[in-house]
């Protein structure tokens, strides 16, 4: 499902729904409603800073409106469905999607709404996101049907916001050199493989049914987790994916891990050297233009926005999580390769009011000048699309110390304390990055630079501990 502002063309179809008594008798709209007063209607509340107005599609055909208003003082949610497709679940991933914007975007820290006492459907949506009942007005609204029922009053907060992402996401918490330390296990995330590549190929996935996209081309190394995660992603929905590796066709075809997962799929491969990379892409891209498809150009390692825009969300998964347990972590280390999931996760924290918190990014390849620079900007890139009006630049920290000779690459003394770690822990680390990334936690932990509240993101890797 995709939300968008809404836009003169589609006030049409608002006209005809709004007159429908299934959507005015539960949302007091005077009826009959005219093409010509929503067309002034909409021209006076077009400019205001105090509300917005979204209409929502899927598969490009409009299911839903809602939007915000009063917004500067007590932020009113309202939402209505296309009545001739009630009861198919279009309500609540709309009104999941208009609270995230809420919170994400327009930065509320509460959103209200009302309803009626017997409209029991959208209570159980409102109940299943997190709503909570704030009071009740007896006697205070008609129903449509001629009675006067009770009119119930709403709120949620972001902390209490339970999102349609929420299952996919899980906090535990392990013992390192006698240190309690959380772990977000994105390594059992559960789907296409797991890890942090297969939260962000959902994100894209979403985004590519948003937009038409059916057809993609990215690249990744031999083992890359995100090639698995995009060619698994695209598998499943009947897209053409080409992959260009930079690596040799030998492992590829000769490995297990993500290799062998890729070579199960319907995407087509190529590999080319790291210099020609960019070229090879681009000529898939036509290739698929020229085919008629509307192709999509996939930074390696999802380093595009749905790549952070993912990242973001998981914080606020991790916000919620960390509220029910009354914790709240002041170091938070993960392994930093592309740098998307690092700039998401810093995103995330300043849009959930916990900027205090420091990141701290190991390197599983990347020098400290030029890594930090790539997750500074795409932080900064984020930050625009989140109406954040900060430079991050200052808020990235990155650790090249712990590269152990560059990507895929490990000394003895790394493996050792993985394999101890993994033993000691139950969860798996690679040496590429889940383990590199623990390995660099360490020596924090080790030279008291660090010494309560750390969080480890685990962010997969599994795939590689298995080729």
């Amino acid at each position: 499902m995709r939300i968008r502002r809404l836009k003169d063309e589609d006030l049409a179809v608002r006209v005809e729904w709004v007159n429908n008594p299934k959507i005015h008798k539960t949302m007091h709209f005077e009826v009959p409603i005219t093409i010509e007063g929503t067309k002034k209607w909409f021209c006076k509340v077009s400019d205001s800073h105090d509300r917005v107005d979204f209409a929502f599609e899927t598969g490009g055909k409009l299911c839903a409106m809602g939007g915000f208003t009063s917004i500067s003082s007590e932020p009113e949610l309202y939402i209505f469905v296309d009545p001739n497709n009630k009861g198919k679940g279009i309500g609540l991933m709309a009104t999941s999607l208009l609270c995230e914007y809420g919170f994400m975007h327009l930065h509320l820290n509460k959103i209200f709404l009302y309803t009626n006492g017997d409209n029991i459907p959208a209570q159980r949506t409102y109940q299943r996101l997190g709503f909570k009942l704030l009071s009740v007005e007896h006697d205070a609204a008609h129903n449509g049907d001629g009675k006067i029922v009770d009119r119930f009053k709403y709120s949620l907060s972001l902390e209490d916001f339970n999102s349609i992402d929420e299952a996919f996401f899980q906090l535990d918490e392990i013992i390192l050199n006698d240190m309690p330390v959380k772990v977000v296990r994105d390594d059992i995330f559960p789907s296409i493989g797991g890890g942090s590549k297969a939260r962000k190929a959902l994100e894209y996935e979403r985004f590519f049914h948003d937009n038409g996209t059916n057809a993609m081309v990215t690249t990744g190394g031999i083992q890359s987790n995100h090639n698995r995660a995009i060619a698994l992603m695209a598998t499943k929905n009947g897209w053409d994916c080409h992959l260009v590796y930079h690596g040799a066709a030998d492992r590829f075809f000769s490995e297990n891990g993500n290799a062998l997962l890729v070579r199960s799929t319907t995407a087509t491969t190529e590999f080319v050297e790291v210099d020609r990379i960019s070229k090879a892409m681009d000529m898939a891209i036509e290739r698929y233009k020229a085919d008629g498809l509307n192709p999509y150009y996939i930074h390696g390692g999802g380093h595009d926005l749905p790549g952070g825009i993912a990242y973001v969300k998981a914080v606020m998964s991790l916000f919620k999580q960390c509220k029910k347990q009354r914790y709240k972590p002041k170091y938070i280390f993960l392994p930093t390769g592309t740098g998307s999931t690092h700039a998401g996760i810093v995103v995330g924290l300043d849009l959930i009011g916990w900027d205090d918190v420091k990141v701290i990014g190991i390197s599983v390849a990347r020098n400290k000048e030029r890594g930090k620079k790539i997750v500074a900007d795409f932080a900064n890139q984020l930050a625009e699309y989140y109406n954040i009006q900060k430079d991050f630049a200052q808020q990235i920290f990155f650790d090249d110390r712990f590269i152990s000779g560059g990507y895929e690459r490990a000394n003895c003394e790394e493996i050792d304390f993985i394999t101890k770690a993994t033993k000691s822990t139950g969860l798996i680390f690679d040496t590429t990055y889940s383990g590199k990334a623990l390995w660099g936690m360490k020596h924090y932990i080790d030279n008291k630079i660090v010494s309560d509240n750390v969080l480890f993101w685990h962010t997969g890797g599994i795939m590689n501990f298995l080729k």
